[in-house]
């Protein structure tokens, strides 16, 4: 990296402690939370406002560091602007509903479950009566998602999957947003993870170019959105899927590497351990990707011979270890080690279930030809109903009508970052080529070089990296590319880059379809919601006996609708919007007033 120009010093600290109060504010509560349940302590209301206390308390003495002078006045206005920025991702989380699959399925009755006072530490969760199902033979629905044409006989006993990753699985997620949950009664509210994570990363990323200084204002925040705004991060938003934190909290380790590279200080070392006791506990594959990522860094640090970051980072790193998964991760690690002597206890039976899932054509193939041909598909799942591989692949930059139907699914699958993205990896190639014959000796290339291959190695280990969600930091090799390239100069440079930046926009822009899909769905649900809530009369509700959506029952009781459960049976039938249950009322839903949003959904999509 290069050396940062004085000047800039000032604004890289000034997004630097934005990011640092907002992820010491996730890291804190999530050490609170996980302290209290082995303390045989639920998951309270005192968490979450503890942790800004604590996080705002920390941000003090980081704003006295960086900024010695006018230290009271800058906290002050740092304080007021995380205030600002975590309020309002509150907000905006807790207007929107979770429709994904996933998300409705066991990632709500997750944080539902331990706000009601379940403590993983010391419990495991039995299966209900009524979800004792565990294929989909004979149940009556099959979810938002659709059927896979394929179905491979699992090898290992049939198991509920819904209690096996509420039991057995990484809940960090969960437990920040169980937290936030409790202080805010909506349990929607526990998005605003996701939001806090996106901003955090985006100002980190601005920090990091701001100290380099070698771009324009201009140049440093569109990097930097391109960097944090990965697809897989905005398509999952407004759900409380957590491939997109991953996605986040990958790229901050990444950038944190880069600062300490160039300026070790305690500050940015605390960052990193709270970085790693939080990604750890996103998911099982995020603790094995932090450990790769540190490993790689530690080796860069040798080479460069820079010792004494290199014994910093090591003895923080393994500090953190220690507290994210001994303490933060006690659940599911240390439980799992325990009950199952088996630390991923489960992952057997997620890999069965993602073979059900898989494309029929991709049966057989290795991990790098299903790999390929998801980069090149159009998207969802109908693309992969081919007769052949060779079927599969589109042109470059085209789309069809079926990547329009498909942009508001939460949980891409074929071509999770986009139907521009094959395209944008014909110009990273092309961009890349250059670079290496002409520019292979700078160390912007060495650098850029070295991050390619920590980030190429947690991609090629996993076996399921064609369902980009999984492996969301495949995103960041061609932004990284274009890093490099801004520090380099050659004849059509401009042109390559521009067309590279072009692309990725492209891409941002038709994952963010997904967030106007949510706004409509909302106002699909808040309208059905106002129906029920005027009948005032007890609604019936069922469940699907095959993958059931039982956190709906949180939005009627958050609602005031009482509720009843049994089977649906009777004149006034109807589904929950984007759900697997249904219910039937005693009268018919009434036609009431439609906000402008309702309208111009039924306008768009044709249908009232």
């Amino acid at each position: 990296m290069h050396n940062s120009a004085p000047a800039n010093h000032h604004t890289s600290n000034k997004y630097f402690l934005l990011a640092f109060g907002l992820i010491n504010i996730l890291a804190f509560t999530l050490l609170f939370c996980t302290a209290g349940l082995l303390a045989d302590a639920p998951v309270s209301i005192w968490q979450f406002p503890l942790a800004i206390i604590c996080a705002l308390l920390v941000n003090y003495y980081a704003v006295k560091f960086f900024n010695p002078g006018k230290s009271k006045l800058n906290f002050l206005k740092n304080s007021a602007a995380i205030l600002t920025l975590v309020i309002g991702s509150i907000i905006v989380a807790g207007y929107f509903y979770d429709v994904s699959f996933d998300g409705q399925w066991y990632h709500q009755e997750t944080v539902y479950k331990l706000k009601q006072g379940y403590n993983p530490a010391y419990q495991s969760l039995p299966v209900p009566a009524d979800e004792q199902l565990a294929t989909s033979a004979n149940n009556w629905c099959m979810g938002t998602d659709r059927p896979a044409p394929n179905f491979i006989k699992p090898n290992t006993p049939p198991v509920n999957l819904k209690y096996l990753n509420i039991n057995y699985f990484s809940k960090g997620t969960e437990f920040m947003a169980a937290a936030i949950y409790q202080c805010c009664g909506r349990i929607e509210t526990g998005k605003a993870v996701n939001i806090i994570l996106l901003l955090a990363s985006f100002f980190l990323c601005l920090s990091l170019l701001y100290k380099i200084d070698k771009l324009g204002t201009g140049r440093k925040w569109l990097l930097a959105f391109v960097l944090a705004f990965n697809p897989i991060a905005v398509n999952e938003l407004l759900s409380l899927c957590v491939d997109g934190n991953a996605a986040c909290l990958l790229l901050c380790l990444l950038v944190i590497f880069c600062l300490l590279f160039i300026q070790q200080n305690r500050y940015y070392l605390l960052l990193l351990a709270c970085l790693i006791a939080v990604t750890v506990n996103i998911k099982f594959t995020t603790l094995v990707f932090t450990g790769m990522y540190c490993f790689g860094f530690l080796i860069v640090l040798l080479v460069y011979k820079k010792i004494d970051t290199f014994k910093k980072v090591f003895i923080m790193g393994v500090i953190a270890a220690v507290v994210g998964i001994g303490c933060c991760g006690f659940s599911p690690y240390v439980t799992n080690t325990l009950q199952k002597h088996n630390v991923f206890y489960g992952l057997d039976e997620t890999r069965d279930e993602i073979a059900r899932l898989s494309p029929a054509l991709f049966i057989n193939h290795n991990r790098f030809t299903k790999l390929f041909f998801s980069l090149s598909a159009h998207q969802g799942w109908t693309t992969a109903d081919k007769h052949s591989l060779s079927e599969i692949p589109k042109i470059p930059f085209t789309f069809n009508k079926n990547d329009i139907t498909e942009a508001n699914d939460i949980e891409q699958e074929l071509s999770g970052f986009g139907p521009f993205f094959s395209g944008a990896l014909l110009i990273t190639i092309a961009l890349f080529v250059i670079i290496l014959i002409r520019f292979r000796k700078t160390q912007a290339f060495k650098q850029g070089g070295a991050a390619l291959l920590i980030i190429l190695s947690t991609i090629l280990i996993m076996p399921d990296s064609w369902w980009l969600r999984f492996v969301p930091q495949f995103w960041l090799i061609p932004v990284i590319i274009l890093l490099v390239a801004e520090f380099v100069s050659f004849r059509g440079g401009r042109l390559i880059k521009a067309a590279l930046y072009l692309s990725l926009l492209l891409n941002i822009a038709w994952s963010a379809l997904v967030i106007v899909s949510c706004l409509f769905t909302t106002a699909r649900i808040n309208y059905q919601m106002a129906q029920l809530k005027s009948l005032n009369k007890p609604v019936n509700l069922e469940f699907c006996n095959y993958r059931n959506f039982k956190s709906n029952l949180v939005r009627f009781n958050e609602a005031g609708i009482p509720v009843t459960q049994d089977n649906v049976a009777g004149k006034y039938a109807y589904d929950v919007v984007n759900s697997t249950t249904r219910f039937t009322t005693t009268a018919p839903l009434p036609e009431l007033p439609k906000s402008f949003i309702l309208k111009l959904s039924e306008r768009v999509s044709g249908k009232k």
